[in-house]
């Protein structure tokens, strides 16, 4: 019999009014078919998960053929960031596969791989592709044209993306039932997901035989983490938010990462009661750290 998850919400909603900030979040458990939430319909920065839509969009241009997996793309000097990634550290000019650039941009966070992707793709093509999914305030800002007063100015205010919790775990789920794109496209994001090397957040809060689809993301006042967790009481996903918060160290005991550790882990534990597993003592130890710009 599914378990009633008021008791979890309860939970969740307290580590929420606790933290010093804004922080907000939303739960879909598939087999019990619950959705909880708090400030799950509230805009947030979405910082680096938003490389989760320029995934998808580019699956989709790759099943339309308009793009390929093996298409390679110079690295030019207007492409280079710094911040997460190895991409920066490249010579001008060398090519790198799409699909590359795909696996970098999600599992370390590659910034230089993202703007790449984007300048290919077009980020009002990003955006048309998340408004078609159902998605109204989840968008791309990067590289928006410069004649888009709107998109400037909602990158002055967000930053690289915004989101609301509910919408991102929208994203999350035509990945996970193939909607986003096709079979074969949606099984390898999850793929490319599992393979997260920024995997301290919801990755941590299970046992690591249990397979996690993650990415998360991190900018001065906010730390952010989404994913799907394949648990052995049925898949559940997870978009954890915050934003103005007091906390800006750059250091795995941030106030926000610690937060979103204390989100992921009540609902592992709300649902495996019986399993004895917990992170072990001193796991913050060997944490990578935030989940980068």
């Amino acid at each position: 019999m599914a378990r009633d998850p008021r008791p979890l919400k309860a939970k969740l909603d307290a580590i929420c009014e606790r933290f010093r900030g804004v922080m907000g979040y939303s739960l879909y458990h598939t087999r019990h078919n619950h959705r909880i939430d708090h400030r799950g319909d509230e805009i947030f920065p979405t910082a680096s998960t938003i490389k989760v839509a320029v995934m998808s969009k580019a699956m989709e241009e790759i099943d339309a053929g308009r793009l390929n997996y093996a298409e390679k793309l110079p690295i030019t000097p207007d492409d280079l960031r710094d911040g997460s990634g190895l991409l920066q550290f490249y010579k001008e000019n060398q090519s790198v596969e799409v699909k590359l650039l795909l696996h970098l941009m999600i599992t370390v966070s590659d910034n230089t791989a993202t703007i790449m992707l984007t300048r290919r793709l077009g980020t009002v093509e990003v955006n048309r592709h998340l408004e078609r999914l159902g998605l109204r305030n989840t968008k791309l800002l990067a590289l928006h044209p410069p004649d888009d007063a709107e998109l400037k100015a909602l990158r002055d205010r967000w930053g690289m993306g915004m989101c609301t919790p509910n919408e991102m775990v929208q994203l999350l789920d035509a990945i996970r039932t193939q909607k986003a794109a096709s079979p074969a496209a949606c099984e390898r994001m999850l793929r490319i997901m599992s393979h997260q090397y920024y995997d301290d957040l919801i990755g941590g809060s299970a046992p690591p035989w249990v397979v996690a689809c993650t990415k998360s993301g991190a900018i001065n006042r906010s730390r952010s983490d989404v994913g799907i967790v394949y648990a052995p009481s049925g898949a559940y996903l997870l978009a954890v938010y915050t934003k103005e918060a007091e906390d800006t160290r750059w250091t795995p005991d941030n106030e926000g990462e610690v937060a979103i550790r204390e989100v992921a882990r009540e609902v592992w534990r709300f649902y495996h009661p019986r399993d004895s597993w917990r992170a072990p003592k001193n796991a913050e130890k060997y944490a990578v750290g935030y989940g980068g710009a």
